[in-house]
């Protein structure tokens, strides 16, 4: 079934560039590079108010961390990974989501699909991995798709099917519009 053609005009940019740095993250949140990487480099800060001694550190450490043109977070859902539908692994246990994750590392993305009903999603790639999420709750954030490569978007997905896009700088709140089917 044809979807939204926003998801095509998103995703289109990293059909068949291969994912790097797919890391699991904290909780069962689930990271992938893609393009070529760049550092972003967030300078020390002075706090201000009271913090613990280690948020203090923190804050007055130099952080570089190392992104691709497009970061795909697999945020407040559901997901696994399967190959010709076997699990690889999930978010259930940090020892299923690394397998998982490097199941998926080095894999081209040929396609994406969205069930705008259940808004579930299936990430394809070229080796035959498959990412699917779905959500866990009724309104929590899915994933965010950010494109630094020249437009500094961030495009997110709902539980409730409803997505943003839109600079990813901005504090301002953001437009939700519901996936539609084409």
């Amino acid at each position: 079934m044809p979807i939204d053609p926003i998801f095509q005009r998103v995703f289109k940019k990293i059909y068949g560039k291969p994912c790097w740095r797919v890391s699991p993250g904290y909780g069962s949140f689930l990271t992938m590079e893609f393009g070529e990487p760049h550092l972003d480099i967030r300078e020390p800060r002075s706090p201000k108010g009271s913090f613990s001694p280690r948020v203090k550190r923190l804050l007055e450490s130099r952080l570089v961390f190392i992104h691709g043109q497009w970061h795909l977070w697999v945020y407040c859902c559901n997901w696994k990974v399967l190959l010709e539908r076997k699990l690889i692994g999930d978010g259930s246990s940090k020892r299923s989501m690394q397998k998982a994750a490097d199941f998926l590392d080095g894999q081209k993305l040929i396609q994406f699909s969205i069930s705008a009903k259940q808004s579930r999603c299936r990430f394809t790639f070229d080796l035959g991995g498959v990412l699917e999420t779905w959500p866990y709750d009724d309104d929590s954030e899915q994933w965010f798709f950010f494109d630094d490569s020249l437009s500094h978007k961030v495009f997110t997905l709902r539980a409730d099917a409803h997505y943003s896009y839109g600079p990813s700088n901005s504090t301002e709140s953001k437009e939700w519009k519901p996936v539609q089917i084409s």
